[in-house]
């Protein structure tokens, strides 16, 4: 059984804990988010002046909007403003920036059906992150950046947290994906990635989250889950960011892997918090093997 846990509290166990079982956390009250949404806005705003950045859609071609996505992401990724926030939330979750590795914030699009839903806005079927080699101590952070409505955003299928469901994983190489990555922005009319999925899914149930503006979900790497069509006539904006717990990484304790059989582990996506180090590479690959020789360890392009 999943439990929405919203604003637990420490006697509850570790947030940790609580995700690797499966369970669903949600933040209301930490400052540093609302801080986010906003910056956001602000940004989006500029980039799609005079616009509603909700309406973006009636006013640009995929193309056009393939093109200044491609342009805009990246930077907002990297700006030092961001990259503060997100250490903020981290810490005001009650979170150590010491044990606590990070990979970049990423602004998600969702626009209407008929525009722009592959490359840089790709809809994703139902996955798990797992599939997509990330390291089963994964956390997902995921605020939305406007109001959320029951056929913009994403869904659930609970009930295959450890069991294990028919994907194509196996078709999946991280290393060799973080070279097709740099050719994100440009994929308009069509979808070239690999991108794993689950196969024939089509759960009667799925449950549809909508946590409001100013708040944060946090989920498990582990989760199926999907992008929902977004039916809504509006475009929609949210933010994610994935971290993991280093003494989680250490002791090999995390959410269960039952179905992924990708190769290759995004694990070097990961930096400490307080630092900015990577894991050290002696100790990924004692731990996640040795990667062939002519590898792309880690994506260090402008991003997706």
């Amino acid at each position: 059984m999943t439990t929405i846990f919203v604003d637990p509290s420490p006697d509850q166990g570790s947030v940790q804990s609580l995700l690797y079982r499966g369970n669903l956390v949600i933040f209301t009250k930490i400052r540093a988010v609302r801080e986010l949404v906003d910056f956001t806005r602000v940004k989006l705003a500029e980039i799609f002046a005079p616009h509603d950045p909700e309406e973006a859609h009636l006013h640009f071609t995929p193309e056009e909007m393939a093109r200044v996505l491609g342009e805009w992401k990246p930077g907002f990724m990297r700006l030092e403003q961001s990259g503060a926030l997100l250490r903020a939330i981290i810490e005001e979750a009650g979170m150590s920036l010491e044990d606590t590795h990070l990979d970049l914030l990423r602004p998600r699009t969702a626009f209407p059906v008929g525009h722009l839903t592959t490359g840089i806005a790709f809809a994703f079927p139902w996955h798990r992150d797992t599939w997509y080699a990330a390291p089963r101590q994964q956390v997902n952070w995921w605020l939305p950046i406007f109001d959320l409505r029951e056929n913009n955003a994403m869904k659930f299928d609970f009930g295959y947290f450890s069991k294990p469901i028919p994907n194509s994983s196996n078709g999946f190489d991280y290393y060799e994906i973080n070279q097709a990555r740099k050719k994100t922005s440009s994929q308009v009319n069509s979808e070239t990635q690999s991108r794993p999925a689950a196969i024939d899914h089509d759960p009667e149930n799925a449950a549809v989250l909508l946590p409001p503006v100013g708040s944060v979900l946090l989920f498990s790497g582990q989760h199926l889950h999907a992008t929902i069509p977004n039916q809504s006539g509006r475009s929609r904006y949210s933010i994610d960011f994935r971290t993991v717990d280093r003494r989680d990484v250490y002791t090999d304790r995390g959410a269960p892997l039952v179905d992924a059989d990708c190769t290759g582990t995004a694990i070097r996506d990961f930096v400490n918090a307080a630092s900015g180090e990577p894991f050290d590479e002696e100790v990924v690959r004692n731990m996640y093997g040795e990667p062939p020789a002519d590898a792309v360890l880690v994506f260090s392009n402008d991003g997706d």
